[in-house]
């Protein structure tokens, strides 16, 4: 059988998108091991130093799945054309714009989905959602700066946007080296439905109902904020803006004010609802004419 005809086959394709995500698992899953062994012969509680032991983890494997992105993006792959046209033809101004505009976003929509979710109680029955809190705010504030809001934000970046999304992408996009109308709305389709299909992947690997909803309707919009700047920069500062909002909302009392059950939550609910609709609308009309 022809090499080329392998490597382009769907089974391939398919391996080639799914296999990172094994790799990521792995990595990160060893190193949490072995750094909790180190932690134990230390005297330390594993438990209580959660948040400085994924911390570590996930920086270990950072490398790995970089070389997944760094290899992407030397491939003349159609997604990557793409994106390098995308961003190529953006001014600095409107590059920083968009990093602004994407991170105000991020911050707003994770704040919403958090209330929402708030709202249909699966936050209080869903024991695995509970878990995973308490493990995301152990360890101090610290950890949760540098692990939760940005080192991890990053590696997923790299990984569910930058790889799976793009991988995705290549799969399902037929070459339209004619630029014709139809081949457009193709296009155009097949990037939304591998949009749609990443982000379930993003919520189901998060292993939790509540994780599951809030990850995949924030996946959505963070590889449409990809696409809309022409780089994972734009995913990262959304999905950091969010995470950031999350510890701040714990760990401190700048948004006690609109914590459930006091009227301004159903207030605050709606705000935010409008705030991340308007700052979505904005940041279509700034990149319109790039």
């Amino acid at each position: 059988m022809d090499p080329k005809n392998i490597q382009y086959s769907p089974i391939f394709k398919s391996w080639n998108m799914i296999y990172p995500i094994f790799i990521y698992f792995v990595a990160t899953n060893l190193a949490m091991t072995v750094f909790t062994m180190f932690a134990v012969f230390l005297g330390a509680d594993p438990q209580e130093q959660y948040m400085m032991l994924q911390t570590a983890a996930v920086a270990v494997t950072i490398p790995f799945i970089a070389r997944y992105y760094q290899k992407d993006r030397k491939q003349p792959t159609v997604f990557w054309e793409h994106m390098e046209l995308e961003f190529e033809k953006k001014t600095t101004a409107k590059k920083v714009g968009n990093g602004i505009f994407m991170f105000l976003v991020g911050a707003a929509a994770g704040m919403m989905l958090n209330n929402l979710l708030m709202l249909t109680g699966l936050e209080e029955i869903s024991q695995g959602y509970q878990e995973v809190n308490l493990k995301f705010f152990a360890g101090g504030i610290l950890f949760e700066l540098l692990g939760a809001c940005l080192l991890t934000p990053f590696l997923e970046e790299l990984l569910y946007r930058s790889v799976v999304y793009g991988r995705l992408c290549d799969m399902m996009i037929l070459d339209n080296e004619e630029k014709t109308q139809q081949g457009q709305k193709r296009e155009r389709n097949s990037r939304i439905l591998a949009m749609v299909i990443s982000a379930l992947l993003f919520g189901v690997l998060h292993m939790n109902l509540v994780q599951f909803i809030y990850a995949g309707v924030l996946g959505i919009l963070l590889a449409w904020l990809m696409e809309k700047s022409g780089h994972f920069y734009g995913a990262f500062l959304a999905h950091m803006g969010a995470n950031l909002m999350a510890v701040l909302r714990v760990e401190t009392e700048i948004f006690s004010w609109m914590e459930p059950p006091k009227p301004a939550f159903y207030g605050a609910t709606a705000g935010l609802t409008v705030l991340s609709v308007v700052l979505i609308v904005v940041i279509q009309i700034w990149n319109r004419r790039s």
